[in-house]
């Protein structure tokens, strides 16, 4: 496969909704009650931040002039809280690999990047937020050597 591992610039804005609406449409399959269907499901704004915040940055991979995969980072730090050791994590934000493509190891080119994102802030680590719903996702995060470390739980009452 031909394909190009870049920054994304607010250029790339309309190329990377297609692909961003895929990503959603499974959280509204896997989580109805959570998420709804839209069509309008990246805010330009929250894209130009990630593009003009020198702490986050958007990788897309592109083939000919077409994006098939993207992730979101951004560095954030934790609460100054005497209870909380203090550190910067990369937080991944979103992560997307069309329907397509998946399977042939661009989820783990992204990831990779982001690895060396982290690295580059000086981070301590690279954290992520996954629905139980996506056994697909959660199996891949395993095998790049994630480790779940909290969980967030709920009781349903209507």
């Amino acid at each position: 496969m031909d394909y190009e591992i870049r920054v994304a610039s607010l250029n790339h804005f309309e190329k990377i909704k297609p692909i961003h609406k895929e990503v959603h449409d499974l959280h509204v399959k896997g989580r109805p009650d959570k998420y709804n269907p839209t069509n309008n499901t990246l805010d330009f704004n929250y894209f130009k931040s990630l593009v003009d915040d020198k702490d986050s940055i958007i990788y897309i991979i592109e083939n000919d002039v077409k994006i098939i995969a993207f992730t979101f980072l951004r560095k954030y730090q934790t609460a100054h809280r005497e209870t909380v050791v203090k550190k910067e994590y990369v937080f991944m934000e979103d992560l997307g690999v069309t329907e397509k493509f998946r399977g042939e190891g661009l989820g783990k080119l992204l990831f990779n990047k982001a690895l060396e994102f982290t690295k580059e802030v000086g981070a301590t680590s690279l954290e992520l937020g996954v629905w139980e719903f996506n056994e697909q996702a959660i199996k891949f995060y395993e095998a790049m050597g994630m480790k779940t470390q909290a969980r967030k739980m709920e009781i349903k009452l209507l």
